[in-house]
């Protein structure tokens, strides 16, 4: 398929320079309904859960037994994930949306695979967020060609949990990921310290906006502390093409084509 062109030279400009560019209007309310509502259906078992994939409860509710993998309750979600986009048709669906390869076209170049999905719930007055951290700590290629698309499946804000950046941390090495600062974060998460140092900014979405940004920018998510607000978001990551997958070094084109063509011994 060709690619529409979506950006203006303004917004390729603030990506490259600063490292992050918010979007709107990636997925519609109804697209982001029918995404949330699926979501419910996998964990409540009603839609089988795909292979290789698995969810999470938040931590707290689990521990105070809200919620158990006897007694699940979609109130309480944390994660699910991280293959959805290979395994399951709906997420496959909305990780190949052509809004969003229209747009890692400009970004990233013709040639797109998809490495990671994840479906991230923040219940309402409970969620925790998660620190600072880098994407390509965990997801290595060569070259780094790692890029997010964080979708918000709701309004999102400070104050339900939203997602925070460092502008200009793209060019950053990678750095070192240690135990959180918060007790309450070291369930599931690693921090970059230094971090906590750095200016920030957030990115308030309206619901189907997304955020996009490399495999090095500097980003955490608040805690959400709303009374009666989720927090759910699409979160999936992509790469060149191109790139040489390094977290399996034997693995050859293991990931999801999304857009041109793919290449041996490549991702």
């Amino acid at each position: 398929m060709n690619a529409v062109k979506t950006l203006s030279n303004d917004q390729i400009q603030h990506f490259r320079q600063h490292g992050f560019l918010i979007v709107e209007n990636v997925y519609t309310p109804e697209e982001c309904d029918e995404l949330n509502a699926y979501a419910v259906d996998v964990v409540t078992g009603k839609v089988k859960l795909a292979p290789g994939n698995a969810y999470w409860w938040e931590p707290q509710a689990e521990q105070t037994g809200l919620v158990s993998q006897a007694n699940p309750d979609p109130k309480y979600l944390f994660k699910i994930g991280h293959g959805m986009h290979t395994a399951d048709p709906v997420f496959r669906y909305y990780a190949m949306h052509d809004r969003i390869a229209d747009i890692l076209t400009e970004l990233v170049g013709p040639d797109i695979k998809c490495v990671q999905s994840m479906y991230i719930d923040k219940p309402k007055n409970m969620g925790i967020g998660q620190p600072y951290h880098q994407d390509s700590h965990y997801l290595k290629t060569n070259p780094d060609s790692l890029i997010a698309a964080w979708v918000a499946c709701d309004d999102v804000d400070v104050e339900n949990g939203g997602l925070h950046v460092v502008p200009g941390s793209q060019n950053d090495p990678i750095h070192p990921h240690e135990a959180p600062i918060d007790p309450a974060q070291r369930v599931h998460f690693q921090e970059v310290h230094s971090a906590r140092e750095r200016t920030e900014v957030p990115c308030n979405l309206k619901k189907g906006s997304a955020v996009f940004f490399p495999g090095r920018q500097l980003h955490r998510s608040g805690n959400n502390k709303s009374a009666d607000r989720q927090r759910r978001a699409y979160v999936l990551h992509y790469v060149d093409a191109h790139s040489r997958w390094l977290n399996d070094p034997k693995a050859r084109n293991p990931h999801l084509l999304v857009r041109g063509r793919q290449y041996p011994g490549c991702v």
